[in-house]
């Protein structure tokens, strides 16, 4: 079982680390920096709108083509990351709250995986690479959207769970985008352990997911930076020898 497990594992890695790693790693890491700056942007330019629907359709796409060549595991993530995509473009033209709760559930799921993919590809790695670093900051901000479509999902199913100046957070009609920058902002908040205060969890999961995360984020920068610097000490003593 350990040894199937290991052999599944370093497959996921070599498939993901093949021909053109570093272009669909840096296209991952491009939307995601694109809907860290335009959410806020486009609220200030264009006022209220389905930026973050959009937004979030192209993380999904995007993350979706990182798992090209992971062969049936591609074409199910592929199914998932349309699904998603479509169900939230639906959503959005009818209104339909139960679709637009299952596509983001879809769409998580498909974040979630190619976040596990790429931390695989990365504790997997025998060298450091410009495709190692880009993928650790990868994982990092998908770590931090994951737990911020968490957020998104709580005050759907339990409203009030998230507080703003203690008063809920709630998805508006007016601008159905604005709860997303906020939980947004607080998700990466928490993941820096920042902790700023405006933004609060109310509730036992919303309090468990935050305290989660801040751990994840500490846990995880603690892993990265030792592995490179694992990687680089090996391969300074290769070149030496």
């Amino acid at each position: 079982m350990r040894f199937r497990l290991k052999r599944l594992l370093t497959t996921l890695a070599n498939r993901d680390e093949s021909e053109g790693a570093l272009g669909r790693h840096s296209l991952m890491l491009l939307s995601l920096v694109v809907m860290l700056w335009a959410l806020p942007l486009g609220h200030a330019i264009a006022g209220s709108g389905t930026r973050f629907p959009v937004l979030l359709g192209i993380v999904v796409i995007s993350a979706v083509f990182v798992n090209i060549h992971q062969g049936w595991v591609f074409v199910v993530t592929l199914v998932i990351g349309l699904g998603s995509v479509m169900g939230i473009a639906y959503a959005e033209y009818a209104g339909s709250n139960p679709v637009r709760i299952v596509s983001e559930i879809l769409g998580l799921s498909v974040l979630a995986f190619t976040t596990f993919v790429m931390f695989n590809s990365l504790l997997q790695s025998e060298c450091v690479s410009s495709d190692t670093i880009v993928g650790g900051i990868c994982v990092y901000l998908l770590v931090g959207l994951c737990f911020a479509m968490v957020y998104i999902l709580l005050i759907e199913l339990e409203p009030g769970s998230m507080l703003r100046d203690g008063e809920p957070i709630a998805r508006l009609v007016s601008d159905p985008s604005a709860h997303a920058t906020v939980l947004l902002y607080f998700s990466f908040v928490t993941l820096t352990t920042l902790g700023f205060g405006d933004v609060s969890p109310y509730g036992d999961m919303a309090e468990m997911f935050a305290v989660s995360e801040a751990l994840v984020g500490q846990l995880y920068l603690a892993v990265f930076v030792a592995r490179l610097v694992a990687l680089y000490v090996m391969q300074d003593r290769m070149i030496q020898r």
